[in-house]
């Protein structure tokens, strides 16, 4: 609950250039890190899922996600599930339109031999606007 403040505060601060709209994300590929691996950096992908990204201020969402989001850029999302037990993920998912790519963060913690982070980068395949 403390950070969804955190995060709050930090998103009123920014400058808002919002842009809304809405894309189809694809084929990410990066690397990953998980406890349970002793927190070895390894490589890692989504080839076959896709998601939704849409920039749309404080109603901004990613599908197929149940997380808060809120636009905090002109092109970024800051999503968050955070549990007063202590578990967290929070993920940044940034829209690059003009080069047709995504760039996706992942922190998890909270989930023991799951706890890690991700860094993704995807293609944008479609729009949903």
């Amino acid at each position: 609950m403390e950070f969804r403040i955190t995060a709050l505060f930090f998103s009123l601060l920014a400058p808002m250039n919002v842009a809304a709209g809405c894309y189809v994300i694809g084929n990410l590929e990066g690397q990953s890190t998980r406890q349970g691996f002793e927190f070895r950096i390894s490589e890692d992908g989504l080839s076959e899922e896709k998601f939704i990204v849409e920039l749309n201020g404080s109603k901004s969402k990613v599908t197929p996600h149940d997380m808060d989001c809120d636009q905090v850029g002109g092109f970024t999302l800051l999503c968050v599930d955070a549990a007063e037990d202590g578990k967290s993920i929070v993920e940044t998912w940034s829209v690059f339109p003009e080069e047709q790519k995504l760039v996706h963060t992942k922190s998890i913690n909270g989930f023991g031999a799951f706890n890690g982070g991700n860094l993704f980068v995807g293609e944008i395949i479609g729009r949903c606007d």
